[in-house]
């Protein structure tokens, strides 16, 4: 028996145990081995929001807390029962809040004096936060992990404690070789002692430093980058780290050099877009007076040779004004289907006339044919010009070579990484190789600038790579160039490949000048130099010519509705009104009238869209005289509109 003393001290101690129990911040609860609960916590009550009695009053709480956690809970009393040691469980428990809850609970055996079981205790710690900040951790840990940034930490006094996977990719180091070390091992010379005293100066504040830095990899090569540099502060405010991330700018500095070139060379399109129109007028005028006066004086050889010489001089300055248009994108070249490798054949044997015979030249072509879409001409003066450029650069080798080669190449992810302005597919690779002097780093920034050139003065314009760029640019291509100074130099061009088709070859006599037999033609143009020319050039020819000074002048030979007018030579771009307007309405008035167009260079590129349909004639000046007489005789004796596309 206890005496009422015993009984007070084991009442309180009984009082204190459930007290402690009761209010514990963890959910306890006993059960019975047979399934009835002894005892519910308030805890665990206010979590699921169920009363104590209706706990003690079942054995089945499927009804309770769902039928998944009663069976998850009667498994694992079930586990706990099987074994000596207690047992430990992770298992979801929808609390009153209407949330899943992840509790994590021991479960131990409960015994009676004898040592008889007779229930089980268990004890279950709410792990949803801790669950979700272990998440968000692992989250952020994967996002430093996989960045394509370097990622850097430090203690306090700057010695490396991690390193992310991307400052291994970025600099060469490999984690074991930079933990422990301080990361001057980064520092290239570029950046003054007086950049890191301030650096560490703002750092130590409490400040984040921001700026650009070229830094050192392992292999000795220098890299830009834009770097941050931001202290870790503890609860207390304190300093306890250093973070530093590093973004490499490589890849973008180069893609800022392409936007300077492509600049550049816009600069130079506007510069020559603005003067094309007026000169291509003057080499007209001044190509139909050299054929005028080789008329007159057929009897005279010596003049007429010189005559040719000034045609020839004129009509080499129009290609140049060309070419600088195309180099400029602003040209109407001429896109058609053509086989690449039949066409660089034809190129092969033109070179091998011009290449010394001291030079081996060499040339490899695919088996198969490659069908590009592209301006022949163009393609033509670019390899031409490489070839030359080759010639040139081999000149002072004792054993000179050249290496002509093209081949099928399929854009892979680092070719298109490396140009993403292209698209994936299979390429034609032209590839020009010499053995010469090489290209310096210096030189080899800009070499596609225009009228840059490393030749002696008189042997180079400085033109022919920076219209070769852009030619390759207009089919979009895309052209590099790799080079060893004093070893050799590499030009790469790239141009998409379509579906082979079959090649049509036009035949063209550009020398037999068509006479014209008394029809009428109304010439169009606002530069009276062309049109008193032109006059006098188709007059020879046996034409009969009217004059016009704008598009209004020629509308107002319709007007009566009774002209005899056959054909309208028509510039397109006149003040007042543009050609392609005036013969909209000339067309009203005399249904079926023909026309041919003709244009310098619209030098106000906002015109472009007042450029005669697709399908019209066009002569762009200059033109040859025997192409105008063949232009203008086709006119005249097509039938209907199918001949001039109107």
């Amino acid at each position: 028996m206890y005496s009422e003393k015993q009984k007070r001290a084991l009442a309180e101690a009984n009082l204190l145990q459930k007290t402690i129990l009761e209010n514990a911040p963890v959910v306890i609860w006993l059960v019975g081995v047979d399934g009835h609960f002894r005892f519910i916590n308030r805890t665990f009550r206010d979590a699921v929001g169920i009363a104590e009695s209706e706990f003690l009053n079942t054995t089945d709480i499927s009804g309770l807390l769902g039928e998944e956690v009663a069976a998850n809970f009667l498994s694992s009393d079930q586990q706990c029962l099987n074994r000596d040691e207690p047992y430990l469980s992770h298992e979801l428990m929808k609390f009153v809040d209407g949330e899943q809850h992840r509790i994590e609970i021991t479960r131990a055996k409960v015994k009676n004096v004898t040592g008889e079981v007779i229930g089980i205790i268990g004890i279950g710690v709410d792990m949803t936060k801790r669950h979700e900040t272990e998440n968000k951790l692992r989250k952020l840990l994967q996002v430093i992990e996989q960045a394509s940034e370097s990622v850097m930490i430090t203690d306090i006094h700057g010695t490396i404690e991690y390193v992310n996977p991307a400052f291994t990719t970025i600099t060469g180091y490999k984690p074991e070789e930079v933990l422990g070390e301080n990361p001057r091992i980064l520092k290239s010379g570029n950046q003054t002692t007086e950049y890191y005293q301030r650096l560490w100066a703002t750092i130590s504040s409490g400040e984040s430093w921001n700026s650009a830095v070229i830094d050192r990899r392992k292999d000795g090569s220098q890299y830009p980058a834009l770097m941050t540099i931001s202290p870790i502060l503890n609860h207390d405010g304190k300093i306890t780290h250093y973070v530093g991330t590093q973004q490499d700018m490589s890849s973008h500095d180069m893609l800022e050099e392409k936007l300077r070139q492509a600049q550049k060379m816009e600069a130079l399109g506007t510069l020559v877009g603005g003067i094309a129109h007026d000169f291509n007028n003057m080499l007209a005028g001044i190509t139909g007076n050299i054929y005028l006066a080789r008329e007159k004086i057929y009897d005279m050889p010596d003049v007429i040779r010189m005559l040719d010489a000034v045609d020839g001089l004129s009509f080499r300055a129009a290609k140049m004004i060309k070419q600088l248009l195309v180099f400029a994108r602003k040209d109407r070249i001429c896109m058609k289907p053509f086989g690449l490798v039949s066409f660089i054949k034809e190129i092969s044997r033109i070179s091998e006339a011009t290449i010394p015979e001291n030079i081996y030249f060499h040339c490899e072509l695919s088996d198969k044919e490659m069908v590009v879409k592209g301006d022949a001409t163009q393609l033509q003066q670019v390899l031409m010009n490489l070839l030359n450029n080759a010639r040139d650069a081999v000149s002072g080798v004792s054993e000179p070579e050249i290496y002509f080669k093209a081949d099928r190449f399929a854009a892979d992810e680092s070719f298109l990484a490396k140009f993403p302005e292209l698209e994936g597919g299979i390429y034609a690779h032209l590839l020009v190789h010499d053995n010469g002097c090489g290209i310096s780093d210096q030189d080899k920034e800009h070499i596609f600038e225009p009228f840059f050139t490393t030749k002696e003065v008189g042997h180079g314009t400085g033109l022919g790579l920076s219209m070769a760029y852009g030619a390759i640019n207009s089919h979009h291509g895309v052209m590099e160039v790799d080079s060893l100074p004093g070893k050799e130099t590499t030009f790469h061009i790239y141009l998409p490949l379509i579906e082979e088709q079959n090649i049509a070859v036009e035949h063209h006599d550009l020398h037999v000048v068509q006479p014209g037999h008394g029809e009428v033609i109304l010439i169009v143009d606002d530069n009276s130099d062309i049109r008193n020319t032109c006059k006098d050039v188709l007059e020879n020819m046996g034409y009969s010519v009217l004059l016009a000074s704008d598009g209004l002048e020629a509308v107002d030979y319709f007007a009566s509705g009774d002209s005899d007018i056959a054909l309208i030579l028509m510039d397109v771009v006149m003040p007042r009104l543009g050609g392609v307007k005036a013969f909209a309405r000339i067309e009203k008035l005399c249904p079926g009238i023909k026309v041919i167009f003709t244009t310098g260079y619209d030098k106000d590129e906002t015109l472009k869209n007042e450029m005669p349909s697709e399908g019209s004639t066009i002569l762009t000046k200059p033109y040859s005289i025997a192409i105008l007489s063949q232009t203008v005789r086709d006119a005249l004796d097509s039938q209907g509109d199918d001949a001039l596309g109107q």
